[in-house]
């Protein structure tokens, strides 16, 4: 899987002529202030490789240092060095001998496509390529002479002349702010011989790696801790207060302000960006308070907003209505609702939850609750996501309320068997300072019950065989398999390496089996699942593999051994038990062109005329049609992207509906990012609705276990538009999140609808017309569109505003009618 298909496809999306008619392109600081350019030819070495595929080449090994400026699109172009998501680039230039430098530049474009400036452009100096001393940061320093446009595409030149170092080696760090970074060249300019008489510029770094995740978390948090300070301040202007009152406030707002420019450095390793991070941000939030008592507020506020709204941790009440708890859910479903609690208080509080009145008792077994955490993102503000357990204490949850901040409660029910109706209790929140306050909720519970087995496929590259991939470890797996079983997942995933080929002879007959270890342990820790699927990797996004064991594709040898091969596994998977339909594979991963379309087919054949049962399972994106259908005959599910499924037109629907209708199973899955940004409610829980709309049976994201390979408590590391993981996993644990509960709800949604559906056929089959027939039907045929009225990828990001309550009317409404048609 790939999960930037999204981003890469909009990059190229840009027309290039366009572009270059708007930017002709850069210039040399060197020539134009006539100074000497010592980089100029010099070798240099890249950490790491480029990658960005659109103007890598062999000439990336020159082009940054051979005084070529790119003219046209930037990031198409040869002339241009480009990188992917990952680690920051270090580019070290060799001058040949300790020379004085006054110095750099950087040239690059940005604007478009979700390219942007780099956030730091960090600049060391070393006499001998061991001792590396930082002498500044180019982006602070040029922006002072000039700044690039803060929107449409251009081309810049990062530079400084205010330099007076002196070394052999450069190194620039280009700590991106977006998924990719781009240079066309870089230059040294020479400084005054003198330089090479100046001490060393301060201590040497022991380790520029180390020293740019630092710099990496630090400015994060300082973006972070600036938006708390504005919200006090907004708060502070808005705030009817006497000015005597006022003035002290807001000298500590500019004090607080002091401080975060002037913070020293966050150490990167063990951070956790889970609101407040630092002593500076509680006393943000504690100022916070502080305003709200000038203002009069109770120190503990207790109000409501819909689960899957965006939270700030500043956010307080809109209008002073009292909340109230509204749950409706049959048995065995999952269903949650949320209270959040603002505080004026000095200190933190600790608030004791209690539920009294409902069925099964004082905090009922079939409750569990969760206090909302705020983390920090790279790529957006902090979200209140992560769903860590409260702590429990005689029975009761205990819940720390951060001075100054709004801390949401997530109540999850899932009832097993409790008697049907409307039952009425409330939920107590007690806390010394503030007394108790109670809380209505209702639990309306029918006299339906969810299915225990799910009908839709769900999935998430999940990885788990062997070690694991991705955040999936050893020590963390068990709990990871048990949270997705837990919320439906019944496709995992496993990669190539749990059905590995075996050996043939030059007949192409099997002569050594397949090892079958990797694939036993993986099917041992999914017992039950629908399905078990394997990319088998017999091409990617960008590539396709020409061979099987030694033979090459379309060859007799080639089809002898697919078919042995996949033989040998559908028997085994009977072997296990299993029905040979429960195997899928994923050949080409992403296919787009007719070259991956051909391939896909000459192995799917092979499949179908070996092994028909076995499932063969695409993730397509199209950029040609030359090929398709062929290739769509041929396997057994298409799986479009949602993105491009809301972004295209008509006809591109189309095409899949009528493979639908000619017999291939249809699905969605979704892979853009960045994924923190995006909301639960319209990227993760409406694609179960999209799924139902169109009769697909399949829905994937990428990816279940894919944290970019950082703590998600510290996503201010990870690179790339991730992590993609709708779960907070470290090395060693599995947290909840929103993201996954609205998956986990989308899924019962479906199974709702599926519930509607048999319902109706049922009746008409068998003659009966109850009086509320009509309106399920009517029900039915519009419950879709209601719901998914002006979905659009617009429409994923969690700040864009949007009515979030209609899934849950139209489900509620859903679930009167199947009552009243129960007993028909």
């Amino acid at each position: 899987m790939r999960p930037l298909a999204i981003s890469a496809m909009l990059v190229v999306a840009v027309s290039a002529a366009t572009a270059a008619d708007r930017a002709g392109g850069n210039t040399s600081p060197a020539a134009a202030h006539h100074v000497e350019n010592l980089a100029r030819g010099r070798p240099y070495t890249l950490t790491p490789r480029p990658n960005y595929q659109h103007c890598t080449d062999p000439g990336d090994e020159t082009q940054l240092t051979d005084g070529v400026y790119t003219r046209g699109y930037f990031w198409t172009q040869e002339t241009t060095v480009g990188w992917r998501p990952g680690p920051p680039p270090f580019i070290s230039i060799d001058l040949g001998r300790e020379r004085p430098i006054r110095g750099v530049s950087w040239s690059a474009a940005a604007g478009v496509a979700g390219v942007q400036w780099p956030q730091a452009l960090v600049v060391y100096v070393s006499p001998d390529g061991k001792r590396w001393f930082e002498v500044g940061d180019l982006v602070q320093l040029s922006g002072r002479k000039a700044k690039p446009p803060a929107k449409d595409y251009a081309t810049h030149v990062y530079w400084t002349d205010a330099m007076k170092t002196r070394g052999r080696y450069v190194r620039i760090a280009a700590l991106p702010c977006g998924p990719y970074v781009f240079c066309d060249e870089i230059e040294v300019l020479k400084g005054d011989d003198s330089f090479l008489k100046i001490p060393e510029p301060g201590r040497p770094v022991a380790n520029p790696h180390a020293a740019m995740a630092s710099r990496q978390v630090t400015r994060l948090a300082q973006a972070q801790f600036r938006r708390d300070l504005a919200a006090v301040q907004e708060h502070l202007d808005s705030a009817n207060l006497p000015a005597p009152q006022k003035a002290p406030l807001s000298q500590q707002v500019t004090a607080l302000a002091a401080r975060i420019e002037q913070m020293p450095p966050l150490a990167a390793e063990g951070f956790r960006a889970v609101l407040p991070m630092t002593d500076l941000e509680r006393d943000i939030f504690r100022l916070q308070a502080a305003v709200r008592r000038a203002q009069g507020k109770p120190v503990l506020r207790v109000w409501k907003t819909h689960r899957w709204d965006p939270l700030t941790p500043s956010q307080r009440p809109a209008m002073a209505l009292e909340p109230a708890l509204d749950v409706h859910t049959m048995q065995n479903e999952r269903r949650a609702d949320v209270l959040n609690l603002t505080s004026a208080a000095a200190d933190d509080l600790t608030v004791r939850l209690r539920v009294e009145g409902l069925p099964g008792g004082t905090n009922p077994p079939y409750l569990a609750v969760h206090e909302v955490q705020h983390v920090g993102t790279r790529h957006f503000v902090a979200v209140a996501a992560a769903l860590p357990e409260a702590k429990r204490d005689g029975g009761d949850w205990l819940v720390t309320v951060p001075a100054g901040m709004t801390r949401q409660i997530w109540l999850r029910f899932l009832p097993k068997d409790i008697t049907p109706g409307t039952h009425e209790g409330t939920v107590d929140v007690r806390a010394p300072e503030v007394g108790t306050h109670r809380v209505p909720i209702r639990l309306k519970a029918y006299p339906l019950r969810m299915p225990a087995r799910k009908t839709l496929r769900l999935g998430g590259w999940s990885y788990t065989n062997g070690k694991g991939s991705y955040g999936v470890t050893p020590a963390n797996r068990d709990a990871f398999i048990a949270h997705m079983r837990a919320r439906h997942v019944n496709a995992p995933w496993a990669t190539s390496a749990a059905m590995p080929p075996g050996t043939y002879d030059a007949d192409g007959a099997m002569v050594e089996k397949p090892d079958t270890t990797n694939f036993d342990a993986w099917v041992r820790q999914w017992p039950g699942a629908d399905c078990y699927m394997v990319f088998a990797a017999v091409g990617s996004y960008s590539s396709v593999r020409a061979t099987f064991a030694g033979s090459k594709v379309g060859t007799p040898s080639f089809e002898k051994k697919v078919a042995a091969w996949i033989r040998f596994w559908a028997q085994h998977v009977r072997g296990l038990g299993l029905k040979a339909s429960q195997l899928g594979l994923l050949l080409v991963d992403e296919p787009n062109r007719q070259e991956q379309y051909e391939t896909i087919g000459a192995w799917a054949r092979i499949i179908q005329k070996t092994e028909p049962a076995v499932l063969v399972w695409e993730d397509t994106c199209p950029r040609t049609w030359d090929g398709f259908d062929e290739m769509a005959r041929s396997v057994d599910v298409l799986t479009p992207n949602r993105s491009h499924w809301l972004q295209r037109d008509e006809a591109f629907r189309n095409r899949f509906r009528a493979q639908r209708r000619a017999g291939r199973q249809l699905g969605f899955y979704s892979c853009a990012g960045p994924a923190r940004t995006f909301d639960p409610y319209a990227y993760y829980l409406l694609q179960q609705w999209q799924c139902f709309k169109e009769g697909a049976t399949w829905s994937g994201f990428w990816a279940f276990g894919d944290n970019a390979r950082q703590s998600c408590w510290n996503e201010y590391l990870a690179q790339g538009n991730g992590p993609y993981c709708p779960v907070y996993i470290d090395e060693t644990s599995v947290t909840g999140a929103k993201y996954m509960e609205a998956i986990a709800e989308g899924v019962q949604d479906y199974e709702i609808l599926l519930m509607l559906r048999d319902r109706i056929a049922a009746l008409e089959k068998a003659g009966k017309t109850p009086a509320d027939l009509a309106r399920a039907k009517a029900l039915l045929a519009g419950a879709c569109d209601r719901v998914l009225a002006g979905a659009s990828t617009r429409g994923y990001r969690w700040d864009e505003p949007k009515d979030r309550t209609v899934a849950d009317t139209v489900r509620v409404e859903i679930l009167e009618v199947l009552t009243s048609l129960a007993g028909d």
